[in-house]
């Protein structure tokens, strides 16, 4: 796996579990402390993960769209990102 793939896997997996955390936040108590520091950090990661799959060179269009997705980003990129480790 190269070192861009790595970074957008990487990338992706926190961006998916700041949405996740921010999701069962507004499921059950809706603390105000937790979406102040979760909101911006998942904003940044998935600004992040948007910046490096679009200015990441040799990457699929499938992968770079999909990390433009609001919500799903983090899924989608993981996903294409193995699948383009798998087939280089």
């Amino acid at each position: 796996m190269t070192p861009l793939l790595r970074t957008l896997s990487v990338l992706s997996a926190l961006e998916l579990v700041s949405v996740l955390g921010l999701l069962l936040n507004l499921a059950t108590v809706h603390h105000d402390a937790v979406a102040s520091v979760l909101g911006p950090t998942h904003g940044a990661l998935y600004l992040a993960t948007a910046v490096t799959a679009l200015l990441g060179g040799g990457l699929a269009t499938r992968t770079r769209l999909g990390a433009l997705v609001p919500v799903l980003s983090g899924p989608l990129t993981m996903v294409n990102v193995r699948r383009e480790a798998r087939n280089p």
